[in-house]
This record gives structure tokens, sequence and C-alpha cells, in this order.
């Protein structure tokens, strides 16, 4: 069984990843907005990987990797392997 650490927000148990220490929880993601409160949606452009966020409710691409959880900075990128990382930025 893999090790486990508590997500940065919320305290969850999400596996650790030496490559994503700061990463956040799949709930956590799902909270993200932009600096404005605008929800947000990230995913990957298509099979072969790459970024893309947009605002959940209107479909606009949203063109900063940047969003805040729960009023914390985190940054959205493409996970090494596929799907999508967020992880809390440092102070």
């Amino acid at each position: 069984m893999s090790d486990t650490v508590p997500c940065p927000l919320c305290a969850r148990r999400i596996p650790f990843n030496p490559r994503y220490p700061r990463a956040v929880c799949p709930d956590c993601i799902r909270l993200a907005c932009d600096e404005h409160g605008h929800p947000l949606e990230f995913f990957n452009e298509d099979a072969g990987g790459g970024f893309s966020a947009v605002y959940r409710h209107s479909g606009v691409r949203y063109s900063s990797h940047i969003c805040f959880i729960r009023g914390v900075r985190c940054r959205a990128d493409e996970g090494r392997f596929g799907g999508i990382v967020v992880q809390v930025l440092e102070g």
C-alpha cells in the first residue's frame, strides 16, 4: 500500500507523489475558481495531453494556470503522465 499524505487544503488523505508534494485532492480541485470566484474546470486537451482550462458555467477559455481554492492561491498543470494536477503555491 502506498504512503498517503493530507491534502494541504482539507486534510483528506491522498496518495503521496514526490513529484507533486503540494498537490490537492480531487474534491478540492472541483472548488477551483478564478480570482473573482468564478468556477473553473481543468482538463487535458486530447489523448496526447496538453492543459486547458475553462470557466465551468460558460465553457469560455481561461488563459491562466493560477486558481484559488478555499482562498488559497494554487497552480493547475498537466500531470507528467496525463491528467491534471493542482498544487498549492508556496507563500
